[in-house]
């Protein structure tokens, strides 16, 4: 149990200072400039100004950043495998199956914050090389077919996603009618439905008015024909 304390003290350490690496890292590639696409298109006309090289901003702290962080994880994920899980199996106590769990879960987290992060990165870098691609193109200063090529590639993508969400909104549209029209038909079943389901209590009701008439007309046939019959009578005897 001893050792389960310590190899568990040892991984709350290694969870905190990774925590706080990862928000570091992730203020420092926030700090990193982000050309917006209208800075692309400047470029591209060749009037954007210069500014800092690619790849600038911070990138040594970023690269030993994530390279520390890596180790980290590394180091986490090896302690949790091959020593913490062991010992927990060891001493069988649900709540250190638990912990155990939990810590998987905190490393699958920061794992995926980290990468994030660096993938937003990397995007920046690439958005800011292609930039500075397109302003020497533009300035004349370079001829680059690999940054043309690369300035068309996005130009087609550009459109192709216009495309694309053009067709997405025409589709939006067919699909509310459609489903408008499922609404009126939903609601012209209901009624059908409604309307056969009153159909037998109205049966009902149409069978007993005949047969009260039916009483009615024997009641008055009755009646006429006691009358006819006391007339005889009345005739004959008087």
């Amino acid at each position: 149990m001893d050792s389960f304390d310590s190899l568990k003290r040892e991984a709350t350490k290694l969870e905190r200072s990774l925590e706080d690496k990862v928000a570091r890292y992730q203020q420092v590639v926030q700090s990193v400039p982000d050309g917006s696409s209208n800075d692309l298109l400047l470029a591209e006309s060749g009037l954007h100004g210069t500014s800092s090289s690619p790849g600038g901003g911070g990138g040594g702290d970023e690269e030993t950043m994530r390279h520390d962080i890596q180790r980290t994880l590394q180091t986490l994920q090896d302690l949790i495998t091959t020593q913490l899980q062991p010992a927990a199996e060891r001493v069988g106590s649900p709540n250190a199956m638990l912990l155990v769990k939990r810590y998987r879960e905190i490393l699958f987290d920061l794992s995926g914050d980290f990468e994030k992060a660096r993938l937003a990165h990397v995007r920046k870098q690439e958005r800011a090389q292609l930039m500075a691609g397109a302003r020497k193109s533009g300035s004349g200063e370079v001829e680059d077919p690999g940054m043309e090529h690369l300035l068309r590639e996005r130009n087609h993508i550009g459109n192709s996603m216009n495309a694309a969400s053009s067709v997405i909104a025409q589709a939006s549209e067919v699909r509310a009618d459609l489903r408008s029209q499922g609404l009126s038909l939903g609601r012209v079943t209901s009624t059908m439905g409604m309307i056969a389901s009153n159909i037998p209590g109205l049966n009902t009701l149409v069978d007993k008015i005949k047969r009260k008439r039916s009483m009615d007309d024997k009641i008055v046939a009755g009646v006429i024909s006691s009358c006819v019959l006391f007339t005889l009578w009345y005739v004959f005897h008087s």
